[in-house]
């Protein structure tokens, strides 16, 4: 397992205290092991699933996995054979068991995760040319009771077999690559991936796309704000993402705003830390680092930020909303240095969670819109003067307790409307002031100029953009239903009302905002997903993963039940078989995996009669585990079985 080429062992011992040691101990090429090396691992998990081995970084050196709540742990083996300190590989949702071999048949090892107990039990990461593991894919499979992968063909691509947890069928499995189906207009059902990301103990964390190296294709930040630090993703020309690259930053970094501040064609980073109650500023230099953000001086403690232009062609202004002697302020500032502030309602005590520029009131200048968990909508209405106007105006439906926006040209008049979710539906407003008849007195609302319905009356939308469909003359748009785990596309139809196209379910959902995004191209084409632990994309065209059944099998023992599956060559013919462990009748079912992918039934045989050995009721099934290996030495593999207390040896012949 080392550069040496001599064995070396791994193992978890049950842990002592609050300490989960593995020890490595590799051969010193003796007949002795040198003493142990011993990380402490509080999170690891105690599981036969949770400790694997293989090259995971390209180095053509066997590395160690051990699988913990959240994350895999990856200790790298060194040049000298020892093991680096542990790195962990965040993943999403729930795994429970690891394993490292070549999916995709390319040389290099990836990533294997799964969770049976999941509608998408299977995932992968792939590794690439740099060493460096892409995002996860998921895949859908009814629910499953085992599963073996191996290369079963001898075409260095991994097949994976599956037992059914209802039916007791197997079935052998490849992924394969396919063109996308279509969805709608010039949309196709592209690959949905899910980036992990480093846990975060806050609440918020600041994440954007944006273009800051001048390429015209987004990179992705995020914040790190346990550790004060800045990742970013730069976008290959083929729209993959690159390894992360950090940079020192403020700690706990809510909110990310990035545009070309001052004009000179290189986009400015803000950066808001609510720890550190400051703002700063940076960008990328031209040697491609990211320098600890100029922080700009403000007399409060800032709340929030956004950034975007006042007026038709001007240049960005970075407005804040601070705490200033306990009221709050609102703060325009430009690149050249001017200020200009404006003290708002003494009613306005709490926190707001969103701010943007919009223009409400469609009338060509930007507005503020503020919003405020369970409280009306805020909006500063810019006036020619560039000071504002201030509004609280009650949301269509109530107010909320997860209040966000989003905005879209719903009607094709070239102007965009302001889009908020009441439960099951969007509602796109503008803004309208009405005198009433009686007093002769001007009152402000918001006036709804289209109804967008999720897929059901229990859906329950979350987030929303709209990106461009083809020559389609109004953008399609897409709803995130976090209650029914969908992403929901809606387009105008001839007469003029929004209706459902398709429904695509997630693997993941637990999004809370979306964002067009171009990747691999000049236009939008893609939507990203954002929630505090992980990000995703789906590309609306290219090619799709799919996990393609190649054939089936089902045990003619009758009342037989397929627990478990093994592989591996039994008949010294170069290929491999499999041992089925049917656990009714305690039977060893042998299958040979023929060309081209055909499951052919070959032997079997009743391990034992009697319920055990010692005529004691087992609660385990049994035969409950199998082995193929050379154990006899003769250069041929052997089938090793485990059965109650004993372990049954079926040397080859």
């Amino acid at each position: 397992m080392n550069c040496r080429r001599t064995p070396a062992f791994a193992l978890i011992p049950l842990p002592l205290k609050s300490a989960f040691p593995v020890w490595w101990s590799p051969n010193q090429g003796t007949n002795g092991w040198s003493a142990p090396r011993r990380w402490p691992m509080e999170d690891g998990l105690l599981d036969a699933n949770a400790l694997a081995s293989g090259d995971l970084n390209g180095d053509r050196r066997t590395d160690l996995l051990l699988l913990a709540e959240g994350h895999v742990y990856l200790l790298a083996q060194t040049t000298n054979g020892t093991l680096a300190e542990p790195e962990k590989i965040p993943y999403s949702g729930t795994v429970k068991a690891v394993q490292v071999l070549d999916i995709d048949g390319d040389g290099r090892e990836d990533l294997l995760l799964v969770n049976w107990d999941s509608p998408n039990p299977f995932r992968f990461r792939l590794q690439n040319e740099a060493g460096q593991l892409g995002p996860e894919i998921h895949f859908s499979l009814p629910p499953i009771r085992s599963y073996w992968p191996d290369d079963l063909d001898g075409d260095h691509k991994t097949e994976v077999v599956t037992i059914a947890q209802k039916s007791g069928r197997a079935q052998v499995s490849a992924f394969k690559r396919k063109a996308a189906e279509p969805l709608s207009g010039a949309f196709k059902e592209g690959q949905f991936q899910v980036l992990p990301l480093a846990r975060t103990t806050k609440a918020r964390r600041g994440m954007v796309w944006a273009d800051i190296d001048g390429d015209g294709l987004p990179e992705l930040l995020v914040a790190e704000p346990d550790s004060g630090q800045l990742t970013v993703y730069f976008q290959r020309p083929d729209g993959s993402l690159g390894a992360p690259k950090t940079f020192p930053t403020l700690t706990g970094i809510s909110d990310i705003a990035v545009a070309d501040w001052d004009g000179d064609g290189r986009a400015e980073i803000f950066l808001l830390s609510t720890d550190e109650r400051q703002v700063g500023v940076t960008q990328l230099d031209r040697n491609g680092r990211i320098a600890f953000p100029k922080i700009l001086p403000t007399e409060g403690r800032p709340l929030a930020l956004a950034v975007g232009a006042l007026q038709p062609n001007a240049r960005p202004s970075l407005a804040m909303i601070l705490d200033k002697d306990e009221r709050r302020e609102l703060q325009i500032r430009t690149a050249d240095g001017k200020i200009t502030s404006q003290k708002l309602n003494e009613n306005f005590k709490s926190n707001p969670t969103s701010f943007a520029f919009h223009d409400l009131n469609q009338d060509g200048l930007n507005d503020l819109i503020v919003l405020t968990p369970y409280e009306k909508i805020k909006v500063l209405l810019q006036l020619r003067e560039r000071s504002f106007a201030e509004e609280d105006i009650a949301p269509p439906g109530g107010s909320a307790e997860q209040p966000w926006m989003s905005a879209a040209d719903v009607d094709g008049d070239g102007k965009p409307e302001l889009l908020l979710a009441q439960k099951n539906f969007l509602r796109a407003v503008v803004w309208q002031v009405e005198t009433n008849g009686v007093d002769g007195k001007a009152t402000s609302s918001f006036r709804v100029k289209e109804q967008i319905n999720g897929a059901g009356s229990n859906s329950r939308i979350v987030a929303a953009v709209a990106l461009p469909n083809g020559t389609n003359r109004i953008a399609s748009l897409f709803l995130l239903d976090a209650e029914r785990k969908w992403l929901t596309l809606s387009e105008r139809d001839a007469a003029g009302v929004w209706q459902v196209v398709r429904n695509l379910p997630l693997p993941v959902s637990d999004f809370s905002s979306l964002q067009a995004v171009a990747l691999g191209a000049t236009h939008l084409n893609s939507v990203a997903f954002m929630s505090l632990h992980s990000v995703a994309w789906m590309a609306f065209t290219g090619e799709v993963w799919e996990f393609a059944e190649l054939d089936g099998y089902e045990t003619p023992i009758k009342d037989g039940y397929l627990n478990d599956v093994v592989s591996g060559d039994l008949n010294n013919d170069g290929r491999r078989d499999l041992v089925f462990l049917e656990t009714a009748k305690n039977y060893l079912d042998i299958v040979t995996f023929e060309t081209p992918h055909q499951l052919v039934p070959a032997s079997r045989w009743q391990v034992f009669e009697e319920r055990t050995f010692r005529g004691r009721r087992s609660d385990l099934p049994e035969p409950r585990e199998a082995l193929i290996a050379d154990v006899t030495g003769d250069g041929k593999n052997d089938l090793v079985v485990l059965v109650h207390d004993r372990i049954l040896v079926y040397p080859q012949e």
